[in-house]
């Protein structure tokens, strides 16, 4: 049993961790700014490890295919594709490409996604901002909630107009489910502490 504990530590560690590469983006030197083809890439937000499809279309035959994502400078994510010598994608593609790419556990405000691509008749290249999802504010009101139990009956009032509503819900009395990954992760490890003697 104490040769299995590191093993499992170190396997909660590597899924849990942020990622951020230790190799360069992919790129193609000299490349031109903008081409004729497109670059799309869906969901249109930057949320935490949420896969994308980026796609490369319109750009003829026969053309090496370069996709990589950064923050500040650094390569972020991973590519289900990625390329042995840099971080990103690689490949050969005819009329269209779509790869996807694993936005990491912790990000920053935006990533920006490359595509370059390299024809016969040079080489070009686009880049894309995914940004997170505007938050929207709505007007500040006041109003009391009271909750009476156990029958779940939940009355609004509101101070403005003086008028009272009352709302019948019906709550489960169960505790709340934990929903963050990282810490699933340390309950884990610390019921794992906690039920293994001589650790």
């Amino acid at each position: 049993m104490d040769s299995v504990l590191p093993a499992l530590l170190l396997v909660l560690f590597i899924q849990y961790a942020p990622t951020y590469s230790q190799l360069p983006a992919c790129e193609i030197e000299n490349a031109t700014m903008g081409g004729d083809f497109n670059l799309t890439i869906y969901p249109m937000y930057y949320k935490v490890y949420i896969h994308y499809n980026v796609t490369v279309s319109g750009f003829g035959e026969n053309a090496t295919i370069v996709l990589s994502s950064y923050f500040n400078g650094s390569a972020v994510g991973m590519w289900l594709n990625n390329a042995t010598d840099c971080d990103g994608f690689k490949g050969n593609r005819s009329m269209y490409a779509m790869e996807q790419w694993v936005s990491p556990f912790v990000i920053g405000d935006y990533v920006k996604i490359r595509a370059f691509v390299y024809t016969m008749n040079g080489t070009y290249v686009k880049s894309l901002t995914l940004k997170q999802m505007p938050t929207t504010t709505t007007p500040t009101t006041t109003e009391a909630v009271i909750t009476t139990k156990p029958m779940g009956t939940t009355v609004y009032m509101s101070k403005a107009t003086g008028t009272t509503t009352t709302a019948a819900t019906t709550t489960p009395n169960s505790a709340p489910g934990i929903s963050s990954k990282p810490l699933l992760a340390f309950v884990c490890m610390l019921l794992l502490l906690v039920t293994v003697p001589g650790l």
